[in-house]
């Protein structure tokens, strides 16, 4: 079945990624990575409000309120109350070359992110977990150039993320017991989808939804790797998606524009706008940054 959303925010960023559902506020939240700005979406009046960041935030997580923060080489949290930014800690033995790429909330509130290389030209980047005792522990993965998706089954058992490069979706096992990671194994690959998989989310049945970069569409994979739902956005370059709402069966994405020829945003002008559509099975309740168990 093939769907198709509206654009609700027409922000225009750069590179529009990492949507965040708040239910406590009714508000959608995600970054422009390269503008170092952070947006707000209320679909209850449309109103969205736009923040200035000191840093360059790739992923963003719920905090006790605030908004946790994987950004250029580090760890912090934003008030959004107070406008204030603070850094939490950085990425140990990192060059200044890499960068994080994305991250999520584990099933026992640890927050896992990667790095890779800035420029986009060599797998030199790592996986952590910064956990709730504010510390960051490598996570034992293969190096991959472009590391995008971190999502987590609805029981907790399987780990999902993207070897964006090689148009891959990769899955992992998760020990219940003490959260080691084991099993690596392709999930799917989307060669003959036309794009690169990146930003996802998890819905209550476990079919993971996957943006689509370079192919206009976001994609419904069900737990056992086949396709059941496709979405076709006015946009070429999807980057992420959560689902949200009152009833958590709106599923918003994110866009980009960046490198995209005039002649490509004139024909797409909607690319790097937030899109919404209204989606059958509900997500799950978000994770917070600290509270969970494994």
């Amino acid at each position: 079945m093939i769907i198709s959303p509206e654009c609700v925010a027409p922000t225009g960023c750069l590179i529009g990624q990492s949507p965040l559902w708040s239910p406590a506020e009714g508000f959608l939240w995600w970054v422009d990575q390269k503008r170092a700005k952070l947006h707000r979406y209320n679909p209850r009046t449309g109103n969205t409000r736009r923040y200035e960041l000191p840093v360059r935030p790739s992923r963003i997580a719920l905090f006790d309120g605030l908004l946790l923060m994987a950004a250029d080489r580090e760890i912090g949290f934003f008030d959004p109350a107070t406008e204030v930014y603070e850094k939490l800690a950085a990425v140990p033995g990192e060059p200044d070359t890499n960068r994080t790429s994305d991250g999520g909330v584990a099933p026992d509130g640890s927050f896992w992110f990667a790095t890779e290389d800035d420029a986009e030209r060599e797998p030199i980047g790592n996986y952590y977990r910064y956990g709730t005792d504010r510390t960051i522990a490598p996570i034992r993965l293969p190096s991959v150039l472009l590391s995008r998706t971190f999502e987590f089954s609805p029981d907790g058992r399987t780990f999902y993320t993207c070897d964006s490069a090689e148009k891959e979706i990769l899955a992992h096992d998760i020990e219940p017991e003490t959260g080691a990671v084991g099993g690596r194994r392709t999930f799917a690959f989307t060669h003959e989808l036309g794009g690169m998989p990146f930003g996802s989310t998890v819905d209550r049945e476990g079919g993971l939804w996957t943006c689509l970069h370079g192919a206009s569409r976001v994609v419904r994979f069900k737990p056992d790797g086949q396709i059941d739902q496709v979405i076709v956005l006015a946009a070429p370059l999807p980057t992420g998606c959560a689902l949200g709402g009152e009833d958590l069966r709106t599923l918003f994405i994110t866009t980009s524009r960046a490198g995209l020829s005039f002649p490509q945003l004139d024909a797409r002008p909607l690319s790097g706008s937030l899109f919404a559509v209204t989606v059958d099975i509900p997500g799950l309740p978000g994770r917070s940054f600290g509270a969970g168990r494994f």
